[in-house]
């Protein structure tokens, strides 16, 4: 039997989330919510037995067993919230909420009810990064060491640093959860001197440090991710090549990385090809889709649950609050 969805938010992500409900076999979208009447119209034809709809209480009202909840970020406490307190199973895209407190009544309310409920943190869903996060798990890297993560947009979405911690951060902060789940002992951003670039550092209790640069209106689109261990250095550009990993002995790229990024990039394509691993390949979204609807229903624990989401909020949180001083020094210098 499907599971009866009902979507909130048909945006240029939701429209995405809307077409791999309707892909899916296990789904059957039952509702649309959107306040956008042009937004509603585009989903017609991803969803044409849908009732569409401007609520959240219509939407409800179609009788539905799990709402994926896509509006923007400050609604999404509230929307599940009240999804959780009807009686159905939740997915809430990323960030959970934008504050810590929200983020953890969500969680909170969805174990006490006994509901599903998940935090759309994607990457983690990607098969080169559950390939990688199995490679640290089994120590096929040995002792990690650092990550590095490079997320630059050219969306040209603007809203600056803030904006694209919020927006992107989560991708990376949840995998660097799966690859470390020790607690954070330092976190602190920076801010480039424009003002859009953002970086993220952090240190984990087990000695890992990570650092993780995020923009939102780059002039070129990078998703790189760089783990080192102690035995190999594994790299992934989902750019580049989505469907592989790169795997370096530990000291060959130590080497390689005092050339600097771009020498280190342009000396190990020279290598590269005997040294990838390929990894099967489908779209991290239906992955994504499909884990959400299979622990609807079996009544499992997802992948991702609210507490993590809840998890990564807390530490966005905490790092934007370093940057903010730095911010207010740059307006008042200006």
């Amino acid at each position: 039997m499907s599971v009866r969805v009902a979507l909130l938010g048909c945006g240029r992500w939701g429209e995405k989330l809307l077409r791999a409900l309707s892909e899916n076999a296990r789904a059957r979208v039952v509702a649309v919510a959107d306040v956008d009447r042009g937004r509603l119209a585009r989903a017609r034809a991803l969803a044409p037995r849908a009732r569409l709809v401007r609520t959240l209480d219509e939407a409800l009202a179609a009788r539905v067993d799990a709402v994926v909840v896509a509006t923007p970020a400050a609604s999404h406490a509230e929307l599940a919230l009240r999804a959780l307190e009807a009686g159905a199973d939740v997915f809430v895209e990323k960030p959970l909420a934008l504050s810590a407190a929200q983020a953890d009544r969500c969680a909170a309310r969805a174990a006490a009810l006994g509901r599903v409920g998940m935090v759309g943190h994607l990457l983690r869903y990607h098969p080169s990064v559950v390939h990688l996060v199995a490679l640290a798990r089994e120590r096929r890297l040995g002792d990690l060491v650092s990550f590095s993560a490079a997320r630059l947009s050219t969306g040209g979405a603007g809203g600056g640093a803030r904006s694209a911690l919020w927006t992107l951060g989560p991708h990376d902060l949840s995998v660097l959860s799966a690859l470390d789940p020790s607690p954070l002992v330092e976190a602190r951003a920076h801010l480039s001197p424009g003002g859009e670039h953002v970086t993220l550092s952090a240190r984990l209790e087990s000695g890992l440090t990570a650092q993780i640069e995020l923009c939102s209106s780059s002039p070129t689109k990078e998703r790189r991710l760089r783990l080192a261990g102690s035995a190999r250095v594994a790299l992934f550009d989902d750019v580049r090549a989505p469907d592989r990993l790169a795997l370096l002995d530990a000291r060959g790229a130590t080497a390689c990385a005092l050339l600097g990024d771009r020498a280190e990039r342009d000396a190990l394509a020279r290598v590269v090809e005997e040294r990838e691993v390929e990894v099967p390949w489908r779209e991290p979204l239906s992955v994504e889709i499909e884990h959400f609807l299979r622990c609807v229903e079996d009544r499992a624990p997802p992948l991702t649950p609210l507490d993590e989401g809840a998890a990564v909020v807390r530490v966005l949180e905490r790092v934007e609050a370093t940057l903010a001083p730095v911010e207010a020094r740059a307006a008042a210098a200006g």
